[in-house]
Parts: structure tokens; sequence; C-alpha cells
């Protein structure tokens, strides 16, 4: 008999890209989870959480399959899609499992993000404390809903200049203020750059300290959605990987006299990281690698290999020390 988790399900958009969900569900044998129009517009951003909604049963069989039908309010276009899920995959990912921070003990996956990108395309992730790994990725195709079809609570959907008042009127508070001046500025990102976000990389990361110093942890977030954190045996078994390029990271150090440190990169520049590892390519092993100066004041970053020190120079970075 196969074990049964709890896990719960939500939806992921892009914070330029926004989704109506028109319905949805996440199968397993004995339960499914489902989603419709009350979930609403959704563009939390790509990879990240939307709001969950809670279930009476305590623990599931883990799904199998995933079907989706959703309005892109840019593209004004509905997807579907049906699609059966590797079982197999998901079932070994949550019986491995991963060691909470936190917690200092094993715990699993306890929740599916079901992304959905323009031109119909769908990644599906099973997140839990701070890992996040992608499951799957597939193809939806447009499909033309009428208002006359459509059931009760989706026919907000079809008013006349629905779209373009989600996307242009500032009151709906679609976007963000930063977002919606992006846009402004910039147009919307090409189409197919949640497609390139998936392009992986071997690489690993690599902290340089003063001398007499001990790094804690490690914890990156990925373009592609996929998040670790790696800390203990993990920051010392870690090695290289075919990773997706770094969004931001952070870790912990303390120095030779026990003071406790933190770096954040709160975001790589975008044009300025893909470039690198493209110039590079996913044949090399990359270090990227944070040094810190020996007064733990400066922070450099740069990604190296067998072919020299490419710098990276655009990353905003924060460095400050912890009071403990």
């Amino acid at each position: 008999m196969e074990e049964k988790y709890n896990w719960l399900g939500t939806v992921s958009a892009p914070q330029e890209y926004p989704m109506e969900i028109y319905k949805g569900a996440i199968v397993a044998d004995d339960f499914t989870y489902g989603f419709d129009a009350i979930w609403g517009t959704q563009n939390t951003g790509w990879g990240n959480e939307g709001g969950t909604m809670s279930v009476e049963t305590e623990k599931m069989d883990l799904p199998h399959q995933l079907e989706f039908t959703w309005y892109s309010l840019v593209e004004k276009k509905f997807y579907t899609g049906k699609w059966d899920l590797n079982k197999d995959k998901i079932k070994n990912l949550f019986e491995e499992g991963f060691v909470d921070q936190d917690t200092h003990k094993k715990t699993t996956y306890t929740s599916f993000i079901v992304g959905l990108a323009p031109k119909g395309k769908v990644v599906l992730w099973a997140k839990g404390p701070g890992n996040q790994k992608e499951i799957g990725a597939f193809q939806a195709h447009d499909t033309l809903i009428s208002k006359e079809k459509a059931y009760t609570n989706a026919q907000y959907m079809f008013n006349e200049g629905f779209a373009d008042r989600m996307l242009k009127d500032p009151s709906y508070k679609t976007f963000k203020p930063e977002i919606r001046e992006k846009i402004e500025k910039e147009g919307y990102p090409a189409e197919s750059i949640y497609e390139t976000y998936r392009e992986r990389f071997n690489w690993k990361p690599v902290v340089i300290l003063p001398e007499g110093s001990e790094w804690l942890d490690f914890g990156f977030t990925n373009y592609n959605g996929e998040q670790e954190n790696l800390f203990e045996r993990s920051l010392k078994d870690d090695t290289y990987k075919e990773r997706a390029i770094p969004k931001f990271c952070g870790f912990y150090w303390r120095d030779k006299n026990k003071n406790r440190y933190a770096v954040w990169i709160d975001s790589f520049d975008e044009k300025e990281i893909f470039e690198l590892f493209q110039k590079i390519g996913n044949k090399e092993k990359i270090d990227l690698t944070i040094k810190v100066n020996d007064d733990n004041t400066q922070v450099s970053v740069s990604l190296i290999t067998e072919k020299g020190e490419f710098p990276v120079t655009k990353a905003k970075i924060r460095l400050s020390r912890k009071i403990d």
C-alpha cells in the first residue's frame, strides 16, 4: 500500500502576465484538488505560491494527473489541457524529502504549485520548507469558450473590456506599481522567456571567507522556480548539479570571533547573469563564487570555470552583521 501525504495546491503566474483561473484539478486516486473562478486573477510571480484552499481530507494519495483551463489576460486567450504526471518521480521526491533547516528533522513536500505562462506553457512544482523542485513542464492548447456556455461564476471574464480594465486600470491593483512602471517603459517580457528560464547549467555555490571563518548555510532560488536550502551535511556534500540560473541567494557565516554575518544577493541583473552563464555554456563546471573581504565589509561575485573568471557586477547585494 502506497504511503499517503498531506498536500495542498496553488497557482503561480508571472507578475507581468496575469492569468484568470477558469477551472482545473490536481487529480489523485482518492482525491481531486479543484480550482475554479473563485481563485480569481493570479500573478504572484513565477514559481511563487498563490492562495491555497484547505481540504478536509487529512492524507491523500499522490497525484497522477493535472488538468487546467485559464484565461491569459495579456493574450486575451483561453488555454486548456490535461496531462498525465510522472507519479514515480513524484513518489521518489516525497519519499526522499529533505532536512528542514529550522527543525533539523527530515520532512517532505507539502504543496503542488501549478505555473501558468504565456503561449499555454505549464510547469508543476513540488514545494516544501526551503525547497522547491520542478516535476514537469507541459503544453496547453488555446480554446474557445463562449459566455453562453461558461458557468455562472465565470461569467465576469466575458464582460466587455474585462481584460483591458484589469491590465490598464490602476484601481484594480493587478500589478504592483514597480511592475506596472516596468511594463509601461519596456513592454511585456518575451513570451518565450519562461521556457528559457528552464535551461540548466552545471554549477555549485562557493563562498570564500576571511581566515578562521565558518560558512553556515546557503539558500537560493533559481529563475525556473526551483529552490534549495543547503546547510550542515547538505552544504558539505554539495557538488556540481544541473541547475537553472540563480535569481537570488543568501548565506550566513561566523568570523573567527564567532560574530555572525549575512549576505543577501536580493537580485541578479537578469540580462547580465544570463549572458554570463550562456557565454560559458552548459558543458563547463561553474563555481558561483562569492568572496567576502578580510574585514567582512565588502563582497564580490563571479563565475569561475577552467576557462577563467567572469565578474558579476550588477547584482544588488546586502551585507550585515547579525546579533544572536
